[in-house]
C-alpha cells in the first residue's frame, strides 16, 4: 500500500510539472487560451510517470531479495 501511494504522489507530481509546461508552451504558439494536444502529452506523462517509479521499485525489490539470497547462501556454506 505504502508503494502505491509513493506511486501515485509522484507520478501526480510528474504530471503536474508536464501539464504547466505544456500549457505555457501552447499558449506560447497560438497566443491565446485553448484546449488542444496538451492534455494527450499530459496523459503520456502520467503513464510514463507511473511505469518508471514502478520499474524503480520493481528493481530494488529484486535487488534486495537477490541480497537476502547472498546472504542466506553465505550462511550455509559457512555451517559446513
Amino acid at each position: 500500500m505504502k508503494r502505491d501511494l509513493i506511486a501515485v504522489i509522484w507520478s501526480l507530481l510528474v504530471t503536474g510539472a508536464i501539464s504547466k509546461w505544456a500549457f505555457h508552451v501552447a499558449y506560447l504558439e497560438r497566443g491565446y487560451k485553448a484546449v488542444g494536444g496538451e492534455y494527450l502529452v499530459i496523459l503520456v506523462a502520467y503513464v510514463a510517470a507511473w511505469k518508471a517509479i514502478n520499474y524503480l521499485f520493481d528493481s530494488l525489490e529484486e535487488l534486495e531479495s537477490e541480497r537476502n539470497r547472498r546472504k542466506k547462501r553465505s550462511r550455509r556454506t559457512a555451517r559446513m
